[in-house]
């Protein structure tokens, strides 16, 4: 795990900021790093004789002051960058010149820090950029005393959780683990009965305790909690979130290419912006597997050889005709379902098969990548 030896903080002449502004110097001291703080001045979208030109020296000079009354009190040096343009694009682009390890930045420009508001460029920059980013929402009157971290067991939650054990060692961390579960409308949906759903809640119960506990023993200590949820993980874990006295929430994600998508815009995106607690999100960089690296060329280097190959010819001829074939299989299967269970609906069964099928073809999928079909059927038609 790479060490924080430069840290970033973003500012702006907001209350928040300053709150950002004192949690960088605070981590910077404690872990003896550089910090470098910037600010950017955003040009004004109203061009009028009567709008006042922008003092860059005298913004320049106020903010000197501001960060020399913050960084004067612990006698931390820093480096200042005080530049026009986008706020986002402009701290990027800082971010990656400076080689920094975190970036903080506070969660809004508002001078009230108890608003609700959460800043666009506070999102834009951890879709943007590929550090971990600590989201400052509260007043730094003390170092984080407990970390909170919603975790889905996998290797990137696992990296942040270590992470933010080497960022901030004197706290405590509590691990969350969010399990689907069973509540009544599913059971009356899939016809389970009461004791079938007090069974599978137990074993499913079982099975997130020693997943958790394995997690767990392989990332650190911390305390432990489980949540079996239903349908509304992202309010489910919110709302425990809100219960716990933890200051800081710890969120690994995949990426952020898209702050609507599913890896990011789920729950972790979710989690940012509604927690009331500071949020440091980590997310590591994506590494392209062995298999992806060593099959792609073998698969170009196929289709120049042979991009007009007899078989592909064939396939793309008949393309339609098995399409069509695979569906008849479809229907014929719910056809049978029909007739064995009369009051089933088409729906219920076509949503039963589409997994089966799935399996199978995934099956198939792997024989072909294993070369099961290599060796010609002589006697195909005999």
């Amino acid at each position: 795990m790479k060490e924080v030896n430069r840290i970033l903080v973003a500012i702006d002449r907001s209350a928040m900021a300053e709150e950002a502004l004192k949690r960088a110097v605070s981590i910077a001291k404690e872990k003896e790093a550089q910090l470098v703080v910037m600010h950017v001045i955003e040009p004004s979208f109203i061009e009028s004789p009567f709008v006042q030109a922008i003092d860059e020296d005298e913004i320049k000079k106020t903010i000197t002051e501001e960060v020399d009354r913050v960084t004067g009190k612990v006698g931390l040096e820093y480096i200042l960058f005080v530049e026009s343009g986008s706020a986002s694009s402009s701290i990027a682009l800082k971010v990656q010149s400076t080689h920094a390890d975190l970036l903080i930045i506070g969660t809004h420009g508002k001078n009230d820090i108890s608003s609700n508001y959460f800043g666009s460029t506070t999102l834009k920059l951890i879709q943007k950029i590929r550090i971990p980013v600590l989201v400052v929402k509260n007043e730094a009157n003390h170092a984080y005393k407990k970390m909170f971290a919603p975790t889905n067991l996998s290797d990137y939650s696992k990296e942040s959780i270590v992470f933010a054990r080497m960022l901030i060692n004197t706290a405590s961390l509590k691990y969350l683990h969010a399990y689907i579960t069973v509540d009544e409308l599913m059971a009356q949906t899939y016809r389970i009965s009461t004791d079938q759903q007090s069974q599978f809640k137990k074993e499913l119960l079982t099975e997130a305790t020693l997943a958790l506990e394995k997690f767990v023993e392989e990332t650190g200590e911390g305390g432990m909690a489980l949540i079996g949820y239903t349908a509304s993980i992202n309010e489910d874990l919110l709302a425990y979130i809100k219960k716990d006295d933890a200051d800081l929430l710890v969120l690994g994600s995949k990426g952020v290419n898209n702050l609507n998508s599913f890896l990011f815009g789920s729950t972790a995106s979710y989690l940012v912006q509604n927690s009331p607690t500071d949020v440091l999100v980590y997310v590591p960089v994506l590494k392209k597997s062995k298999t992806e690296i060593d099959i792609k060329p073998k698969i170009e280097a196929i289709k120049k050889k042979d991009p007009e190959s007899p078989v592909q010819k064939d396939l793309d001829s008949r393309k339609e005709e098995i399409m069509d074939n695979l569906e008849t299989f479809f229907e014929e299967n719910l056809k049978y379902t029909n007739l064995n269970v009369p009051e089933a609906p088409d729906q219920e069964i076509a949503e039963g098969l589409v997994p089966i099928l799935t399996e199978k073809l995934n099956e198939i999928n792997q024989k072909v990548k294993e070369g099961k079909y290599q060796e010609k059927r002589s006697d195909i038609f005999q």
